[in-house]
């Protein structure tokens, strides 16, 4: 399993409002994932990944991000977990 990482920026719906987000964007295979949050353990980093559909990612032209992400960004709260 090879990852690759890349930044990325979308349209993030947060309570019932669309907002630009810069994340980071993992490859693993054909699947694409967006990291929500992350946090060293020891030697270990755990991620919280959300799966996305690749289908959706535009190569950025600049700006500072790697890709535009096309679809709309559904990220978790953390007060509904």
């Amino acid at each position: 399993m090879h990852i690759k990482s890349y930044k990325l920026r979308g349209m993030a719906v947060d309570h019932g409002a669309s907002k630009s987000m810069d994340l980071e964007l993992e490859f693993e295979d054909e699947r694409a994932f967006v990291i929500w949050d992350s946090f060293e353990l020891g030697s270990y980093r755990l991620k919280a990944r959300i799966e996305i559909d690749p289908e959706l990612l535009q190569e950025g032209t600049g700006g500072g991000c790697d890709y535009y992400y096309q679809g709309p960004l559904v990220l978790p709260r953390p007060e509904n977990n």
